[in-house]
């Protein structure tokens, strides 16, 4: 059976390893509360994301929007690697880590895709965000069903959280440099959402699928 932790190549590097060290020896944050603060930065992105609705807000700052949304996307990321790194590496896993390590991340996503599909201006783009939400939710329940009945837990993409977070990365930079151009951000977003959506859907009939082989050969080495 695979790891139950997904493979992050950031963890083995020095500067997580230190920062990672220094949470867990000079502050008082436990990995549950870094697990809740990402849901604190998704909502920050998702607050950037509104200020495309917002009529007042002045378009000469609109950049600021995609800006701020990426940074805190980014932070979002840095809580979940930490979070991990703090409960296993440094030895401060608690009872309840599981819950924490699992339930935030659906809140963040949600706020993040359906904000993109707020930020694109008009219903359909909401919509689109919703829908990005909700097949985000079930790659991650794609992933805890292997688990949950006795078999592997699989992380690949091509949807994953780290490549939809990237993918949305990517929209956000675009929208930043070319805030200029009208309406960026109604042809954008909308796109994106549609491309998490149908990457989702590879993500979870991949995992399905190599769900369903090892439950076959889980069965032929019982019976063997």
């Amino acid at each position: 059976m695979t790891s139950p932790r997904r493979n992050i190549k950031t963890r083995d590097t020095k500067w997580a390893q230190n920062l990672a060290k220094f949470i867990a020896s000079k502050t008082n944050l436990t990995p549950n509360s870094i697990s809740v603060l990402s849901v604190f930065f998704s909502i920050i992105a998702f607050i950037a994301y509104c200020g495309y609705i917002i009529p007042v807000y002045p378009h000469k700052l609109q950049f600021l929007l995609p800006l701020i949304a990426l940074i805190a996307i980014q932070l979002r990321l840095l809580c979940n690697l930490l979070d991990g790194m703090v409960a296993i590496e440094c030895g401060k896993k608690s009872a309840v880590g599981d819950i924490f390590n699992e339930f935030p991340d659906r809140i963040s996503d949600s706020f993040i895709l359906i904000g993109i599909g707020i930020a694109g201006g008009s219903c359909y783009s909401f919509i689109l965000g919703i829908f990005a939400a909700l097949f985000a939710m079930f790659t991650a329940y794609t992933r805890v069903l292997g688990g949950a009945i006795g078999v592997n837990q699989y992380f690949i993409g091509p949807m994953a959280k780290q490549h939809r977070m990237a993918l949305i990365t990517v929209a956000n930079i675009i929208c930043a440099a070319c805030f200029n151009v009208p309406n960026i951000n109604i042809y954008l977003y909308p796109i994106f959402s549609i491309i998490v959506i149908l990457g989702c859907i590879i993500t979870v009939y991949r995992r399905i699928k190599n769900i369903a082989n090892d439950l076959k050969l889980k069965a032929e080495s019982q019976i063997n």
